[in-house]
């Protein structure tokens, strides 16, 4: 009688770290919510956190009812990645964060991968205010904290730091040439292959700092 062979566990469904696949589970359930929800309710929603160049302008300008608040400021420059435009646009994202969240969530922990999506998604959002100011068209998305992921992942690529010296190696300048090539690209096409404006200029904004911030953490001891 020959001994039975011993049997390796299934391998997990997922195998992202559980920050990224919470992350990924926020997005796609606000998402749904909000299609759910009262009329009434999706305009407040929009209005409170999707990013308003005019609202900025206002209250730039001290003046006007609709002006962004010292509150309503800062909640906008982080809540627009709970706003996405219909199913493709937070399944792509989600996606994304999913493919590139990995390797960054298991650099770092849980918090720090939180604090670099939300910093990428601020500057995404500053990027996008300096550039569409004073009566560009609104944004939403968590586009710009993905590309923050992503610029993450592709440090982390570049050297087995992910340090300060990494930002200015070789592999990281093309990777990030390539990076920006891509959203020239979008910014020209993708009006007409997506129906929509791309926010192109909150996803260099979010990359950059997203792997500044992946470069500060990683060298701290």
């Amino acid at each position: 009688m020959q001994p039975e062979l011993e049997r390796s566990p299934p391998a997990p469904f997922f195998n992202a770290p559980a920050s990224v696949v919470w992350l990924c589970a926020a997005l796609v359930v606000a998402h749904g919510l909000r299609l759910i929800s009262p009329n009434g309710w999706q305009d407040q929603a929009f209005y409170w956190l999707a990013l308003i160049p005019e609202r900025l302008e206002l209250m730039l300008n001290g003046a006007g009812r609709d002006a962004y608040g010292v509150v309503s400021f800062p909640v906008a420059l982080v809540g627009h990645v709970l706003l996405h435009g219909d199913w493709m646009h937070v399944l792509l994202n989600a996606g994304m964060l999913l493919a590139l969240g990995a390797p960054v969530a298991r650099r770092q922990s849980g918090a720090r991968f939180m604090l670099i999506f939300l910093v990428a998604a601020a500057a995404g959002a500053l990027t996008f205010f300096a550039l569409r100011l004073p009566d560009g068209a609104p944004a939403i998305g968590a586009s710009g904290g993905v590309s923050g992921i992503l610029g993450a992942a592709f440090l982390i690529m570049a050297g087995p730091r992910a340090g300060w010296p990494e930002l200015v190696s070789r592999s990281f300048l093309q990777t990030s040439g390539a990076f920006l090539i891509l959203n020239i690209l979008l910014a020209v096409f993708g009006p007409t292959l997506f129906g929509a404006g791309i926010a192109w200029d909150a996803h260099l904004g979010g990359y950059v700092a997203g792997a500044i911030a992946m470069a500060a953490l990683s060298g701290r001891r």
